[in-house]
């Protein structure tokens, strides 16, 4: 009240009731007045809802999914008289309180090497002056403890051109993180949840660095809150505003946003990404003795023309392995396939646009000769049956005897 404010201030009662208009009385009066009643909130009171509260938790946490007219009637068959709004009303806050909770996030720090997180950024266009329509996306890992970052210019997704990336961030870092945390691509993770499965391949690449695979729960990009806001200069700048003659000026200029980037304070570290990393750089996990193909091997089947189809182009390997399986495994950065058959290398090529033929002279060399000379070098399918061979043995020796032994034998000439 203004009065009792005017009073604390040390005027007068005179120069009160001036002020205020009042008669010094009034004044008097009021602050003769002790201070007013604070009225609390009022305590809630049961409504026809209330005894069925219970139910509805226990429902809504057993079928999340569940409407709430759905509850309603079933409520009205438990003798709810009351209206459906009751029930949506009190529905639609709890779930407003479990998008909250699933929403909020506590912050955490990792220790250094202890963990990395990786994303993509894309699919961009307009990068490449000479092919203004080509798709590009950036990948980028950040290092969790110093927010180290390397950024690579990535053609797709695939899992090859992903591990090829992680491969060259490793050796540009060098050395392996602890901890690899990552979004649920489909080419590395299979089934996120309830049981984590990953794709063979990547967990034999995560065994060969020893890092442990991390896959973020879906819809939960604060995981790898550090990667995500690390695309954020993306949009402020114009790193991806203008055109590049070719893939290797943009990853030039990406090297050097990186290096910038690594020479400024951070705003949550409060100290440059480059001077952290020192500290970080000596936990790293070392490198693998060999290195990691990261070529995905494919089977394909050698067709009759003594080609392979791969990407709608088709490439050829040595007449021999005619309708045999071989392995193709392709350059994930589009500079050409090998083709092996048993860990044997029996063709290598540059890639080709689609539906263009790559046939190699000397792979069909041997098919071009004339039919009737091929033939007629070629063995046999089926050898001769050998002639039969005539055995000659030896007469046997008879005894002779003169008709009268035998006679005599017989008991005399009858």
């Amino acid at each position: 009240m203004d009065v009792k404010i005017f009073s604390r201030q040390g005027m007068s009662l005179r120069q009160i009731a001036r002020t205020t208009g009042l008669s010094r009385g009034t004044v008097r009066k009021i602050l003769s007045q002790p201070a007013p009643k604070r009225y609390g909130p009022r305590p809630k009171r049961p409504g026809k809802l209330t005894a069925f509260e219970g139910y509805l938790l226990e429902q809504l946490e057993a079928r999340p999914w569940i409407r709430a007219t759905q509850l309603f009637e079933e409520l009205r068959g438990q003798g709810y008289a009351g209206h459906y709004e009751a029930v949506k009303v009190f529905v639609r806050g709890r779930r407003q309180e479990e998008r909250a909770s699933r929403k909020a996030c506590a912050r955490f720090e990792t220790g250094p090497a202890e963990e990395a997180q990786f994303d993509w950024k894309g699919p961009v266009t307009g990068l490449l002056a000479s092919e203004p329509e080509r798709a590009l996306h950036v990948f980028r890992l950040v290092l969790g403890y110093s927010r180290r970052r390397v950024s690579r210019v990535s053609l797709t997704q695939k899992l090859s051109e992903a591990l090829m990336d992680l491969e060259a961030c490793f050796e540009r870092l060098g050395g392996v993180p602890h901890r690899l945390v990552l979004d649920n691509f489909k080419a590395a993770v299979l089934r996120p949840r309830p049981a984590l499965e990953l794709q063979p391949f990547f967990s034999d690449f995560c065994s060969a660095h020893g890092c442990e695979p991390v896959p973020a729960l879906p819809y939960s990009p604060q995981r790898k809150g550090k990667v995500e806001r690390s695309f954020g200069d993306f949009v402020d700048g114009d790193l991806l505003h203008r055109a590049y003659a070719g893939i290797d000026e943009l990853q030039a200029a990406l090297d050097e946003d990186d290096r910038r980037h690594a020479e400024r304070v951070h705003s949550e570290t409060g100290q440059p990404p480059a001077a952290r990393f020192e500290k970080e750089r000596g936990l790293l996990l070392p490198l693998p003795a060999a290195p990691f193909d990261p070529r995905l091997p494919e089977p394909r089947r050698v067709l009759s023309d003594c080609t392979i189809s791969w990407s709608a182009a088709r490439y050829s390997v040595p007449h021999r392995f005619v309708g045999k399986t071989v392995l193709v495994k392709a350059d994930p950065k589009g500079r050409g396939l090998e083709i092996f058959h048993r860990d044997e290398l029996v063709s290598a090529h540059p890639l080709v646009a689609k539906g263009e033929r790559r046939v190699l002279p000397e792979h069909v060399a041997e098919l071009q000769r004339a039919r009737w000379d091929r033939l007629r070098q070629r063995p046999p399918r089926r050898q001769p049956k050998p002639a039969p061979v005539l055995v000659s043995w030896a007469a046997p020796e008879v005894l002779l005897r003169p008709i009268e032994v035998y006679a005599e034998a017989a008991g005399g000439v009858r």
